[in-house]
């Protein structure tokens, strides 16, 4: 495993030196009907696109990963020629700046203005004056709990309550130091100090021992809840829904103070040679209809408020449609980590050492 650690920590380099790589070997030869997307598991289910791929004769084959590092591993390795590509916020520069997604024409994307107004002009997903990410999927960060076991908890510190030692299984993602990072009262929770991050590290190397074990994938960690390996865990809502479609006696809640969200963008990969069918596709993926159904078939929260018409009221009130607007004021989204390769040396040595 060494060397798949360095290969994380060096990722951003590796990033830059495979697109030219990527961009001379993109023109493998694929037939026009198929559209090939990298993006996460739920995010594009089949009862989403077969209408558009009913309407416009295409077939859309999707690459899931497990890791936001993964991903874009996959890209800068030049591991496939792709259309369009699903970036976390928190990568989302990085890929612009790379090279490997271009601006998007709004003209090409109607449904755009249907998209939460606080969300449709997002730093990160813009270059320049031109946008470059859609808006495809958001949230905040909840911490799901089996409520039986934690009925009435609603703060961070049931991460780091020794009762519920090795019964906690914590999210193996560069992110995690932020929450942690929160819970200790850093507000620049993306550019920590050496000597905050140094805290961040001893505090996660004290939570080590009341760790089960460090999840990649939200079905991983649904597996270990319905095996009763953990009782907490960070995620999504995902987990939280999942679980609670297989009778689970789940709940998840939203830290009360300093929420922490992701929003995760399609973008239109450089080069692509089915360029208006994928402007196509991104339009449709945002449209209500098919966000209604991701909220009811996934648990993941809609970009598109306009999804209430077709969504049952029992699913807009389970993913907190009503109250999610609010938070878009204060909530700290993954941000680009100027540091991310310091961040992922922390990380790593937090997993490396030995349990006290």
């Amino acid at each position: 495993m060494t060397w798949w650690c360095s290969f994380r920590n060096r990722w951003p380099s590796l990033l830059l030196a495979g697109l030219a790589a990527y961009v001379l070997t993109f023109g493998t030869a694929r037939a026009d009907t198929e559209l090939r997307m990298l993006t996460w598991e739920g995010y594009t289910e089949d009862a989403m696109v077969k209408a558009f791929e009913e309407a416009n004769g295409v077939t859309v084959t999707r690459t899931y990963v497990g890791s936001n590092d993964e991903y874009m591993a996959k890209l800068a390795a030049g591991d496939g020629d792709y259309d369009i590509v699903t970036i976390v916020s928190s990568l989302a520069q990085r890929a612009i700046n790379a090279g490997f997604v271009e601006p998007v024409d709004l003209a090409a994307i109607p449904n755009y203005s249907q998209l939460f107004k606080d969300i449709q002009r997002l730093p990160f997903n813009e270059k320049d004056g031109e946008v470059y990410g859609v808006p495809f999927v958001w949230g905040l960060i909840p911490i799901t709990v089996n409520a039986e076991v934690i009925p009435d908890r609603t703060d961070r510190g049931v991460l780091f309550d020794p009762q519920y030692a090795g019964k906690i299984a914590i999210w193996d993602d560069v992110n995690v130091i932020g929450e942690v990072a929160t819970y200790l009262g850093y507000e620049d929770i993306w550019n920590l100090t050496d000597e905050q991050l140094e805290a961040v590290k001893q505090k996660m190397i004290e939570q080590k021992p009341m760790v089960r074990t460090y999840f990649t994938n939200a079905g991983e960690a649904v597996d270990l809840f319905l095996n009763g390996e953990i009782v907490i865990a960070p995620g999504w809502d995902y987990i939280t829904q999942a679980l609670l479609k297989e009778g689970f006696p789940a709940r998840q809640f939203y830290p009360d103070k300093n929420p922490i969200g992701f929003v995760d963008s399609n973008f239109l990969v450089k080069g692509t040679q089915h360029r208006e069918l994928a402007l196509k596709l991104m339009n449709y993926l945002i449209g209500a209809q098919p966000q209604a159904t991701m909220g009811e078939l996934s648990g993941w929260t809609p970009t598109n408020p306009e999804s209430k018409a077709y969504m049952t009221p029992e699913v807009w009130n389970r993913l907190l449609m009503d109250e999610l607007p609010t938070y878009l004021r204060t909530v700290k989204f993954w941000e680009d980590i100027p540091r991310r390769a310091k961040y992922l040396e922390i990380l790593n040595e937090v997993k490396a050492a030995p349990v006290q």
